[in-house]
């Protein structure tokens, strides 16, 4: 083989190994730059959902506080009914639209049994809804458990905050 022939043939396979080389590494470099970009995207939805969360959420909180049986105002079957409709409305508004779906059809049975109350003792189900609706509306917002609180044994309770209180100084 001359010897012009056999250079051009280096030539080639060493061009050859460059361009899959580089072409390599611009491809992985590309593949790098996708992945944060969806890393950066995912972290900015996440963040505008839990600003949504943090900003429609307490409005569903007070529906939920005007069930309580410690409520200024003794809970009754019309009452029930609007606090039926509200849950309904704030299901289709931003806040409906940000829970998660185990929370969403939390609220959807407990707005099921407000509308439903129409006479009588107040349902248990109401209660036990209620209750796994706010525990599901915390949850969303990373807020677990349920807050104890006990009268007659408020010794513990104290003796942790007061703990906790020295430990931030």
């Amino acid at each position: 083989m001359p010897l012009e022939m056999q250079t051009a043939l280096i030539s080639a396979l060493v061009a050859i190994a460059t361009a899959g080389v580089g072409g390599y590494f611009t491809w992985n470099q590309v593949q790098r730059e996708k992945n944060r970009w969806l890393i950066d995207l995912k972290t900015s939805y996440s963040v505008e959902l839990y600003k949504t969360r943090l900003t429609s959420y307490p409005e569903m909180f007070e529906l939920l506080g005007q069930l309580s049986k410690h409520a200024p105002d003794p809970l009754t079957p019309a009452k029930a009914q609007q606090i039926g409709r509200a849950i309904h409305a704030w299901l289709y508004s931003p806040g409906g639209l940000c829970a998660e779906a185990s929370t969403r059809g939390a609220l959807k049975g407990l707005r099921h049994y407000c509308l439903e109350w129409k006479q009588g003792a107040l349902p248990p189900e109401l209660v036990q809804w209620r209750h796994a609706a706010l525990f599901l509306l915390r949850r969303d917002l990373d807020l677990h458990g349920f807050e104890s609180f006990d009268p007659k044994d408020s010794g513990p309770l104290l003796k942790k905050m007061q703990t906790e209180m020295a430990l931030m100084r």
